[in-house]
């Protein structure tokens, strides 16, 4: 297995001195080879002056593979690091990346790579995809056999050296590359610093929190030459996936599994960022939160083929995850959407004002904690795992015998029962909702919930039409209910500060009044919309 981290240039050079590493092989051995671009081979001693000490940058490639650990011979002597040199290129209009392809030419030889996901499984860490290489780049094409667009031109640029590392884990050793450089395009240029983890999964895995918990490391959101075009056009890499998973149906179910934990982790990874900076909108906290929902569901989804301890440590990680983002979320939607609302109704009341200013306070403390969340150690181990489980194998042998027949179905049959199941204990939730009171009703969103996100994420092995239509109406279905629940979190929300016995009791009075006026209101559509609900086809009958 092949995992990549991204780290501070500061926190790489701190790599040698980890008490769990090994000599490098450049101090250890003559200089090693190490294979590039088009199956060549590359080793070029430093220069004097150019060595660690001196404080020289050596960055990563991507999809760089190891030489192999046992070609190394110990031997004493001045390092010998491998200097690397890669220029991108593209169209003027930047058609290949447009394309979500980047063109890297190194040493002679060019490579067309992958920039972000298209159809394929690629999981977060993975080397990026090469679709070919060679001498000549008019004889490469595009993912669609398309010709690369004309003329090409050098839009940035790496320079920087690599070294090579041997990490002793309780699982075996690790092949560590560190690389470091400067990226540099006409008018900027950014310090770099990656490792490439080499070894079996579980050792890969133990490296990988290491490096998280000694030096900060963390999964990449983007390929080096993500960041090269970053750089060049000093605009924020492009996220490598958004929304819902689009699940191939040629996969198993382990296997469909991992691609949708590998999707919604880039999704989650985009939005990270954003959410953590308090002064940036809603909406990354939003997405974000709705991407740790898909994927917790996923794990419901597929626990009956795939349970096993890491899927368990995965969802634990997820349910801190959401902890954090809970409160900013439900904050962010009642000072966004309810508050001015009722503000508008009581522009001049007081008592609501100072409510309301005590409500942004919160949703202020609420915003720093998450943003010490999304900073910490916790959430980086959070990603490191997520992205192992999207693309390791050995996890799949820890399975237990009983789930393996589930495991072994095709996938269809298997989204099928699953769909079939949710769908089975919605409708007996909802059953006689006319005569349903509050807390039934918020089970039968709960219900809605689930069978909506299962929905989507199983969607795309069946007909899309009838798919769309049946989460359609789901949606409608959900949102409805969510007026109920949208007062039950006001309640809570007026609760923290001091409900109906603290110094904000009448205005949290007219809060809680407010939201119950809409209740009473919306139960007619939810039965309407319940309705309609139940006159959907099944589309994976």
């Amino acid at each position: 297995m092949h995992f990549e981290l991204s780290l501070s240039p500061e926190a790489a050079a701190a790599l040698p001195r980890l008490p769990l590493v090994a000599r490098s092989r450049a101090e250890t051995a003559p200089a090693q080879t190490l294979p590039v671009a088009g199956g060549r081979h590359a080793a070029e001693p430093a220069r004097p002056g150019e060595g660690e000490d001196a404080g020289t940058r050596d960055t990563p490639a991507a999809g760089i593979v190891p030489a192999d650990l046992g070609a190394a011979r110990p031997r004493t002597g001045r390092a010998r690091l491998v200097r690397r040199r890669i220029v991108w290129h593209d169209s003027p209009d930047r058609r290949l990346a447009a394309a979500g392809l980047a063109l890297a030419e190194e040493r002679g030889v060019w490579r067309l790579e992958r920039l972000v996901p298209a159809a394929e499984s690629w999981p977060p860490g993975a080397p990026a995809p090469i679709l070919g290489e060679g001498a000549d780049p008019a004889r490469l094409a595009c993912a669609d056999g398309s010709p690369l667009p004309t003329p090409l031109a050098p839009i940035a640029a790496f320079e920087g050296q690599v070294t090579e590392h041997v990490l002793a884990t309780e699982d075996g050793p690790v092949v560590v590359h560190r690389l470091r450089g400067l990226l540099r395009a006409v008018a900027a240029e950014r310090a770099v610093a990656r490792v490439t983890l080499t070894g079996p999964d579980d050792a890969i895995r133990h490296a990988a929190r290491t490096l998280v918990d000694a030096l900060d490391a963390e999964v990449p959101r983007a390929t080096l030459a993500g960041e090269a075009l970053s750089v060049a056009t000093a605009q924020p890499p492009p996220p490598r996936r958004l929304g819902a998973p689009d699940l191939p149906g040629e996969l198993s179910v382990a296997a469909a599994f991992g691609h949708v934990v590998g999707h919604l982790t880039d999704v989650i990874l985009h939005h990270a960022p954003v959410a953590a900076d308090p002064r940036s909108l809603p909406d990354a906290v939003h997405q974000a939160r709705v991407a740790v929902r898909r994927l917790r569901s996923a794990i419901a989804v597929f626990r009956p083929a795939i349970g096993c301890d890491a899927v368990t440590e995965a969802d634990r990680h997820l349910r801190m995850l959401a902890r954090a983002l809970g409160p900013a979320r439900d904050w962010d939607v009642f000072m966004t959407e309810t508050a001015p609302a009722i503000a508008g109704v009581l522009p001049d009341d007081e008592r609501l004002q100072r409510l309301l200013a005590a409500g942004a306070r919160r949703r202020t403390a609420c915003h720093a904690a998450l943003t010490e969340h999304l900073e910490s150690a916790a959430f980086r181990r959070c990603a490191v795992d997520l992205a192992w489980l999207a693309g390791a194998q050995s996890w799949h042998d820890t399975i237990p015998e009983e789930r393996l027949a589930e495991r072994d179905r095709p996938l269809t049959a298997f989204a099928a029962i699953v769909l079939q199941r949710r769908l089975k204990k919605l409708r007996g939730a909802g059953k006689l909702i006319e005569e349903l009171g509050v807390p039934a009703l918020h089970g039968v969103r709960l219900r809605a919930k689930r069978m909506r996100y299962a929905a989507e994420i199983l969607a795309p092995l069946f007909p899309a039409k009838p798919a769309r239509r049946f989460i359609a109406q789901l949606a409608v279905l959900q949102a409805r209910l969510g007026v109920l629940n949208d007062g039950a979190v006001a309640a809570q929300l007026m609760a923290e500060l001091g409900g109906a016995t603290g110094r904000h009791a009448y205005a949290a009075g007219l809060v809680t009044g407010f939201a119950t006026a809409r209740q009473a209101t919306i139960r007619p559509r939810i039965i309407r919309a319940w309705e309609k609900f139940l006159r959907q086809d099944s589309f994976w009958a």
